[in-house]
């Protein structure tokens, strides 16, 4: 099996060949190409390299495109980054809802591909990764997530505050935000890729269920509904942190195709919950752990989550984000780990 073969059994539910590898490989890509992060997530060139060269190192069943995960669609709005040339990824610095006492979005454009953002070098970069390995492997490009492009525009605080102030008008943001997602969605699965969507903002516990339920399952659920009905890629994914057994309900009416687990996450409610649905789960070890080589630990959580995905052959292998400290070695010995642990 191919990894897009070998990812579109585990969708099923059918047994493949070898449990799939699916670390989380963004600015990490810059590393494995002797470049910056932020020299990286500027250059379209640069962004598809750095995908195509850590397929073809780590041989992973996944190929995410992206660096910059989480700003992209935030700069594109307004928000100043700040930039460190020389090692890490961009920051948000600046919120550009954030002067008013009152949220107002009025004024606020969907902005279109140009010169002044990076939303065509997203689609640019993702293009030359399908044109390379589409036929073998699931690409998927990176998108930040509607609640989380509200967040940075009015500030996460701000806006919390807003749901309890003027809910009407957090909704109206949001529709907002849902609308560049579709469009920028669209972009993306027209050049045969699939989509990525990070909610970083929308972890338990910086929000509750209740607050998911009204502002996030919504929103991001017109963006996965449209990419199912209207194209044939790799599905969707909503790609985010924290305790996820918490939030499975959501997930599953959201529509992801794929959710994330760490090792101390209730997998075998997951497995129960997943068991009849076309969801991917991916047991995380701790990114920071491999890192740094604490390698009992590693193999803890490996053992840990081997135990819990016993009968789930929609189990993937996988970490959180890699660092770009992170040394090839270490990512290499973690995937021999977990190949070692296998199973279906």
């Amino acid at each position: 099996m191919n990894g897009r073969e070998r990812m579109n059994a585990v969708l099923n539910h059918e047994p493949p060949d070898r449990v799939p590898f699916v670390p989380s490989i963004y600015e990490h890509g810059a590393r494995v190409i002797g470049r910056s992060p932020y020299e990286t997530s500027r250059s379209a060139a640069l962004t598809a390299e750095a995908a195509l060269k850590s397929y073809e190192i780590y041989g992973h069943d996944l190929v995410t495109v992206g660096i910059d995960i989480y700003n992209v669609e935030a700069e594109a709005f307004g928000c100043e980054l700040s930039f460190d040339p020389k090692k890490y990824i961009p920051g948000i610095k600046s919120h550009p809802l954030a002067g008013s006492t009152a949220l107002d979005a009025g004024g606020l454009d969907i902005p279109a591909p140009g010169e002044g953002n990076r939303l065509q070098l997203i689609v640019d970069a993702t293009q030359r990764v399908v044109d390379e390995a589409g036929d073998e492997v699931w690409v998927l490009a990176t998108m930040s997530g509607p609640f989380s492009q509200a967040a940075e525009l009015r500030g996460f605080e701000n806006l919390i505050c807003d749901m309890v102030d003027t809910p009407e008008r957090v909704h109206e943001l949001m529709n907002l935000t849902t609308e560049l997602s579709l469009q920028q969605a669209r972009r993306i699965s027209e050049v045969g890729a699939g989509v990525s969507i990070f909610e970083s903002w929308a972890t338990i516990p910086l929000i509750t269920s209740d607050i998911f339920a009204e502002y996030v399952v919504p929103y991001n659920k017109k963006v996965i509904e449209m990419i199912k009905r209207d194209y044939e890629v790799p599905p969707p994914a909503v790609i985010m942190g924290g305790d996820t057994a918490m939030l499975m309900d959501h997930f599953i009416d959201v529509g992801t195709s794929l959710v994330v687990a760490d090792y101390m996450t209730d997998l075998e409610l997951m497995k129960e919950k997943t068991r009849d649905l076309q969801m991917i789960v991916r047991g995380c070890a701790d990114p920071k752990m491999i890192e740094r080589g604490q390698w009992e630990g590693v193999q803890e959580s490996i053992d840990g989550l081997a135990r819990k995905k016993r009968g789930m052959n929609n189990f993937v292998w996988g970490c959180g984000c890699v660092s770009l400290d992170t040394g090839t070695d270490a990512l290499m010995r973690f995937k021999k780990m977990c190949a070692e642990a296998g199973g279906h």
